[in-house]
């Protein structure tokens, strides 16, 4: 447990690396992406040991079959909590930047 107070959104719970519900989340996105291979009629590998990184992690998952130029498709499920404190002001910043490209839509007042 970190002990910081929650906030009246509760979003601390989705970014802290102590909270409990982050391993259980993680696992169950990673469930579904294992249930979306089965769907399709793809074996795959769940933690698959052998296999790491150049930093040392392991991927999530492995197909059993070729998937490009002969390699397997390996995998790695990561969350993301928009309403964290640092995604908000790069949101702003990126909303701020798309109004600025995007043009003016004239509106039309035709009638069928």
């Amino acid at each position: 447990m970190c002990h910081i107070n929650a906030t009246a959104h509760g979003l601390h719970g989705f970014i802290c690396k102590n909270a409990v519900s982050r391993t259980s989340r993680h696992h169950s996105l990673n469930d579904l992406v294992v249930r979306a291979f089965a769907s399709a009629a793809i074996h795959v590998d769940k933690e698959p040991q052998g296999l790491s990184r150049a930093d040392g992690k392991r991927p999530d998952g492995l197909t059993m079959v070729p998937w490009r130029e002969g390699k397997p498709l390996t995998w790695d499920v990561t969350m993301v909590c928009p309403l964290a404190e640092s995604y908000i002001s790069d949101s702003a910043t990126n909303a701020a930047q798309r109004r600025k490209q995007q043009p003016h839509a004239k509106q039309s007042n035709t009638q069928v």
